[in-house]
């Protein structure tokens, strides 16, 4: 007589074990070499997205150096290639700035639009645009819009 163990019904049921095993094994197996490799990717992704938030930022703050020294020396800031640079670097901003940043523009814009305001509340706002930029750039900051007085050319030419 056959021990229990050894019967037929048992011996298809370890064989079925070993094969759901096999299938752990390779499915372990799989995730074992595609949960680095997305890991990597998304690494490889966020640098990219970094490197073009910077590039984004240098060319607006190429285009805002160059406004504002023109706007200093009574130069006109103003024709179709003033403002297709203006506007592709804000294209810039739209599609590589932080929500921080695009906010703290939209403020400084805004209140730049209001006929008679105040310049020094104005360099304040310009202030929160670059530190929102930093922030996006470095994470945080512990400078605050004072610190930035003597780089902001609202403030010193």
């Amino acid at each position: 007589m056959p021990l229990p163990t050894q019967g037929p019904e048992t011996c298809g049921t370890i064989a079925g074990m070993s094969e759901y095993k096999e299938i752990i094994v390779a499915l372990i197996a799989v995730f074992g070499a595609v949960i680095p490799y997305l890991f990597q990717r998304n690494k490889e992704l966020k640098l990219k997205i970094a490197e073009k938030k910077r590039e984004a930022y240098t060319s607006f703050l190429r285009n805002f150096t160059e406004t504002a020294v023109a706007v200093i020396h009574d130069e006109d800031v103003s024709g179709k290639d003033a403002d297709r640079d203006r506007m592709l670097a804000r294209d810039q901003l739209l599609l590589y700035g932080s929500d921080d940043v695009i906010k703290a523009y939209d403020a400084w814009l805004k209140y730049a639009d209001i006929e008679a305001h105040d310049l020094n509340k104005e360099g304040e706002l310009v202030s929160l645009v670059f530190l929102a930029i930093r922030k996006d750039l470095l994470g945080k900051t512990k400078l605050t819009k004072e610190h930035l007085n003597n780089l902001n050319p609202f403030n010193r030419g």
